[in-house]
């Protein structure tokens, strides 16, 4: 039986736009952290960030304003030594 979402995948993606996927990158990961590397994305895509994602009404820890996330994949590790482009991801990628 599937159940019904809170919200759509579409829904999700167009209100929470700080999510840090290899699908959307951010302006908050441009800069470098004070360790001097870069945050890598927590999701291979925006599917996948949608899928490991509980909203309002799926989650104590998630509300109309936040949500809450959980099994993070780091499809590139944690941290990144130069800037998150979508051409590094590609690149990245085609690596694998």
């Amino acid at each position: 039986m599937k159940t019904t979402r809170p919200l759509s995948f579409t829904e999700a993606c167009t209100r929470y736009v700080n999510r840090y996927t290899v699908d959307h990158i951010p302006a908050y990961v441009r800069n470098r952290q004070p360790n001097g590397l870069f945050l890598a994305p927590q999701y291979a895509s925006d599917r996948e960030w949608y899928e490991c994602t509980l909203f309002a009404g799926e989650s104590p820890l998630a509300n109309a304003r936040y949500y809450h996330s959980t099994k993070h994949s780091w499809p590139f590790g944690q941290w990144l030594d130069v800037q998150p482009t979508h051409e590094l991801f590609a690149r990245l990628r085609a690596c694998a």
